[in-house]
């Protein structure tokens, strides 16, 4: 808050924010479901002595950036009879304007004495970050003292807080579970690729947790869901029964022994459901990072990928030359490659070290949800050693059909040429390598002649592959005739 003055607030006494008699349990058990999208599931468990008939209770500390809309208190024999979520903080500035239109206390320094000069007036407004005051001799806009109040405005907390009136059937000690959805937490996954050796790798994965919700979490049990959840802009509203459900199977978690360096997830509603090993705090404003997975000799393969720039035109030779292929790492979500979990979306950096042991960042691509025994396909780079030309060699008529008639002065004909292309690979390095090259063939192409065997892409029919194992300081060629049918028009 912006003062010109030097407004310093000064308390004689403190009264109560209520004359009710309000309960305040603290929390005893906090747990929360954190999703992809910005929200999290709180489930606050909060032990209360009810007395029979109607309670008035504030449950303080919970989330500034709560959705009010989907509050849910639940307990035994109880009824909620209003819930009133109140942000307004004890701040100076919610604190004097409360105070707009009440007398006040006003307090001024003599400048040669150092005596506070006290003066009764009257706080007629507070805009701007400044309080216009009335006193006995006039009105103050610029006011160079203090302000002192002899107590607090009600309805301030120092925490956000939920205020509920609650009917219960019997007095007693009660289990009560404040449930509620709240914006400003989310959390992502990071892997980090461990490169071993030419054949397997070691993999983990990182869950980071962010909390800007307003407010801090001790001792709390965290559940991950995997998915894509659809929620309503505006307003938010939530089903009682699924909150319930929710709070009631995921918030009494006890604590759990860490028995496997992977979090195990299980299938829930259509979703993927990770339910973290231990408890944590996560304080307001922090990031935390948690392990998610670690899995050992995971399986993969290498190779290079390049997609042949050619084209086949009636009249012109297309050619390219040194084109790096693109690095792909080929990783198969299955438990006989040592993986097999349901991995969420997130980032996977590869990590290698060279011959003096050193560890060296070698690339990275993003993953997206990717269930057990689904396949990653990740493109992490160029490869500077493998180099590959390629050229249309020579264009030839094989035959043509007039579709309409010649004397038509537009007619129309069906052409079919064939088109000769020679590819050379090259690989410089010391390690033999594989390179998938790939010709896209629209429907009216095939391939007439090949050197080297090759079939179509069983992700895209429309693109033919050669599968080339390069040996180390050599080069492969390969061979292939395109037979392509056209229709043309030629005008006298």
């Amino acid at each position: 808050m912006f003062l010109s003055l030097a407004v310093i607030l000064s308390f004689v006494m403190v009264c109560p924010v209520s004359a009710q008699n309000i309960a305040r349990p603290a929390s005893k058990n906090i747990s929360m479901t954190v999703y992809n999208n910005d929200l999290a599931l709180i489930k606050d468990v909060r032990p209360l002595q009810l007395t029979a008939g109607e309670n008035v209770v504030a449950f303080e500390g919970i989330a500034s950036a709560i959705q009010p809309a989907s509050v849910m208190i639940l307990g035994a024999d109880i009824r909620v009879l209003e819930q009133n979520y109140d942000d307004a903080l004890l701040t100076p500035f919610n604190i004097i304007s409360k105070k707009v239109g009440q007398d006040i206390k006003t307090v001024r320094v003599n400048p040669q004495t150092g005596e506070n000069i006290f003066a009764p007036a009257k706080l007629v407004a507070f805009q701007g970050g400044q309080p216009i005051l009335q006193f006995d001799y006039g009105i103050e806009t610029n006011f160079d003292g203090r302000l002192v109040f002899d107590d607090l405005p009600q309805r301030l907390n120092q925490k956000p807080t939920l205020t509920a009136k609650i009917s219960s059937l019997k007095a007693g000690l009660s289990d009560i579970t404040l449930a509620y959805l709240s914006r400003g937490l989310a959390w992502s996954t990071n892997y980090v690729a461990d490169i071993k050796d030419d054949k397997v790798l070691d993999l983990t994965g990182w869950v980071s947790i962010t909390n800007q919700s307003g407010a801090s979490y001790d001792d709390v049990s965290i559940q991950l869901i995997a998915g894509d959840v659809n929620k309503v802009r505006s307003p938010m509203m939530v089903s009682r029964k699924m909150v319930m459900a929710n709070a009631m199977s995921a918030g009494i978690a006890e604590d759990m022994a860490y028995e496997s360096s992977s979090v195990e997830p299980e299938t829930f509603s259509a979703y993927q459901l990770y339910t973290l090993p231990y408890r944590t705090t996560l304080e307001d404003n922090q990031t935390k990072q948690m392990a998610l997975i670690e899995a050992k000799d995971v399986s993969y393969e290498k190779e290079g990928r390049l997609s042949s720039p050619l084209y086949f035109s009636s009249t012109h030779a297309a050619h390219f030359e040194k084109a790096h292929p693109e690095i792909f790492y080929i990783i198969k979500n299955e438990t006989t490659s040592n993986l097999g979990l349901p991995l969420p979306t997130g980032v996977m950096r590869f990590y290698q070290t060279d011959s003096k042991n050193n560890l060296q960042f070698i690339g990275e691509n993003r993953i997206g949800q990717t269930p057990k025994d689904e396949t990653l396909e990740l493109n992490i780079g160029k490869m500077f050693d493998v180099t590959v030309d390629g050229k249309v060699t020579n264009i030839a008529k094989l035959s043509e059909n007039v579709i309409t008639t010649k004397s038509d002065r537009c007619p129309r004909y069906k052409i079919v040429r064939a088109y000769d292309v020679t590819v050379n690979a090259k690989n410089t390095s010391d390690k033999d390598t594989i390179l998938v090259f790939k010709q896209h063939l629209s429907p009216d192409m095939k391939i007439a002649k090949q050197n080297i065997e090759g079939s179509y892409d069983a992700k895209d029919g429309n693109m033919y592959q050669w599968r080339l194992n390069l040996e180390n300081q050599n080069s492969q060629t390969l061979t292939f005739t395109v037979e392509a049918t056209f229709e043309e028009v030629n005008c006298h």
